[in-house]
């Protein structure tokens, strides 16, 4: 599908790799510059909105919806699937987790696309793509992320068959509080199934917080009492994980977040565990993945090449 505005001129560096993607059209980023890393959801919204119509979206894909994984209203997932898909296939899964600073956010805002275009492109590019709400704070503290994650892989596993997935070939995708979930999940043990973490690979896109140093850290999810921030971190579990890893960052991200990116980057190099890398030129914290789906190629592009093992 067509932004209707050329992409030549603008260029993303994929630090990992050294390659060049499609990127932000040039009047959008001058407009994504101005808001700087301020997090405005509604004017990079709309701009998206324009991009992505639902006749565009959601062609060629099926959405089964609210399916439940857990007995609490919040833990419900979709799964989003080529039209052409069979039961018994053995696609790769996409499982994405949004954010919302750990007190919001939802996995399909109410007359919007998004985050269906992520599972949308995911079906088109020959995956299952899973669409993950989960328990929010202050009502459901840490671990809560963390355990819903884990009944969500769990969930996946044992019936994303049935929508022609491999269970044995699930990646989980997290953006902003999302990632630091999905980072959650990999570095804690006590989480996961007998034998692993139960997934293949993990995209962690412009986490909030790794490490619980900073003002990123929100006590309404991690509570008050710093001395247990040491044993809620994933950083150090992190450095560990046998899992495969994909971190990427955006420009105008907010420092704090961006900060946590590297920190983790460089931890897990310092370690001989380079992870796949990505800084995403022009972008915004909402930008990165709201343009997935578009020419805009610079995210979905290294991801798809990460799914498929290259």
């Amino acid at each position: 599908m067509r932004l209707g505005i050329s992409l030549a001129a603008g260029i993303a560096v994929v630090a990992a790799a050294g390659l060049a993607w499609a990127q932000v059209p040039p009047d959008f980023a001058a407009t994504l510059k101005e808001i700087g890393p301020r997090i405005e959801v509604q004017r990079t919204g709309a701009f998206y909105a324009a991009a992505l119509p639902p006749s565009a979206v959601y062609a060629g894909v099926y959405a089964s919806r609210d399916i439940a994984f857990g007995s609490d209203p919040r833990q419900k997932l979709d799964v989003i699937t080529a039209a052409d898909t069979k039961p018994g296939g053995k696609r790769p899964v996409l499982v994405f987790v949004h954010g919302g600073g750990f007190t919001g956010g939802d996995k399909h805002g109410q007359n919007s696309v998004f985050y269906d275009n992520l599972m949308a492109w995911a079906a088109r590019n020959g995956m299952v793509g899973v669409n993950v709400n989960y328990r929010l704070a202050p009502a459901a503290p840490w671990p809560a992320g963390a355990e819903d994650l884990a009944s969500a892989v769990a969930w996946t596993r044992a019936n994303i068959g049935r929508y022609g997935g491999d269970p044995d070939k699930v990646y989980l995708w997290g953006h902003s509080v999302g990632a630091t979930h999905v980072a959650d999940y990999l570095a804690h043990d006590q989480f996961h199934p007998k034998g692993g973490a139960g997934v293949k690979g993990a995209i962690l896109t412009s986490g909030q917080v790794y490490d619980l140093v900073g003002p990123q850290v929100t006590a309404a999810y991690y509570g008050t009492d710093a001395s247990r921030y040491p044993s809620m971190a994933s950083l150090p579990g992190l450095l560990k994980t046998r899992v495969r890893l994909f971190l990427n960052s955006a420009e105008h991200d907010p420092a704090p977040f961006r900060e946590q990116t590297m920190k983790l980057k460089d931890a897990l190099c310092a370690a001989k565990r380079c992870p796949v890398y990505v800084d995403l030129k022009d972008h915004n914290h909402i930008s990165e993945t709201y343009a997935i789906g578009t020419d805009d190629r610079s995210l979905s592009d290294p991801v798809l090449k990460f799914v498929r093992g290259r």
